[in-house]
């Protein structure tokens, strides 16, 4: 079974969600941030479980995190502040049904036999549910704290997903890697099938040839729907070529839905403002433009999001599904 088929099929969209889940860049949000005295892009966690476990309930497809190891100020982002896999394993014990999904894990800032290690965990914790997003990392200010050569890093990527697919498979002994080991040296636990489902963030640095031939899926930046439709096509022109069959195209969308149903769509950064018709009619042609999972993130609501979610969930997503 391909557990990705959760995630769309060829010619199906679904739709899941991006944390974290809070409103902090809408103006009541912001207002709310300053009285917190929480620094910009540090969001508001306070509700994070219920609204997770309420994704799940309301048949979301998806919820996706991003690592971010280091809060900087110049960039004015912490994610969803916790770790990303300390929290997939709360989330994997919060939630029954929706994927757990990274966009993205920074491989080149951690050691590959490691988070080789808590993928696995995570994946029999879920139940098969993870999907471990990886990216290359575009803040040159972390990696010296460490250790690490910004410069390498697109290398290092390559060798460290190489190392995981090694040591995920039942005789996947490192002293195949490293000869000066001891016979027999592997990680435990492996991943309930065998390998955990890995998705490419972005471009990374590498070749669609590479990442076409060692991930499942393609998590690309939110663009518009012409875009989105060159970049779609020339994913599955590759998967064609290769002769690899269907892997999921995903991307992103900042929503600000409208209280009012029949609100036109007035864009902004990333996404736009819209009421739930324009939203169908928007998700339907980024599906015939060839997207397979679209994640929505709500930062930019000025409504609450359980209202928010619960819109989607009654009106949007039985379409989809």
């Amino acid at each position: 079974m391909n557990r990705l088929d959760k995630i769309g099929k060829s010619g199906e969209l679904t739709i899941g969600l991006e944390f974290p889940l809070d409103n902090d860049w809408s103006a009541m949000g912001d207002q709310k941030r300053k009285q917190d005295g929480r620094p910009f892009g540090v969001p508001d966690i306070a509700n994070h479980s219920k609204l997770a476990q309420l994704a799940d309930e309301l048949g979301f497809a998806a919820l996706w995190m991003r690592d971010v190891p280091v809060y900087d100020p110049n960039f004015g982002d912490a994610a969803q502040q916790f770790e990303a896999f300390s929290y997939l394993g709360y989330l994997s014990a919060l939630t029954k049904n929706i994927m757990l999904g990274t966009a993205a894990i920074v491989l080149p800032l951690r050691k590959p036999i490691l988070v080789a290690k808590s993928a696995a965990s995570i994946d029999l914790l879920s139940n098969g549910r993870l999907m471990l997003g990886l990216g290359l990392g575009d803040r040159a200010v972390e990696f010296p704290m460490f250790g690490y050569n910004y410069e390498d890093r697109a290398e290092r990527f390559r060798s460290g997903v190489e190392l995981m697919k090694h040591v995920w498979k039942k005789n996947g002994y490192l002293d195949n890697l490293y000869p000066e080991l001891g016979l027999g040296m592997q990680v435990f636990p492996k991943p309930t099938q065998e390998s955990v489902p890995l998705v490419m963030a972005g471009h990374g640095q590498q070749s669609i040839e590479w990442i076409a031939a060692n991930m499942q899926a393609w998590f690309n930046y939110p663009r518009n729907v012409m875009e989105t439709k060159h970049q779609a096509t020339q994913w599955t022109t590759e998967l064609e070529r290769a002769g690899l069959g269907h892997k999921p195209y995903i991307t992103a969308f900042h929503l600000k839905l409208e209280a009012d149903p029949d609100a036109s769509v007035k864009p902004h950064r990333f996404g736009a403002a819209l009421g739930r018709n324009a939203l169908i009619d928007l998700l339907k042609d980024y599906q015939t433009a060839g997207v397979n999972h679209m994640a929505l993130q709500l930062r930019h609501s000025s409504r609450p999001l359980d209202e928010v979610m619960s819109e989607i969930s009654q009106y949007v997503l039985p379409i989809f599904r």
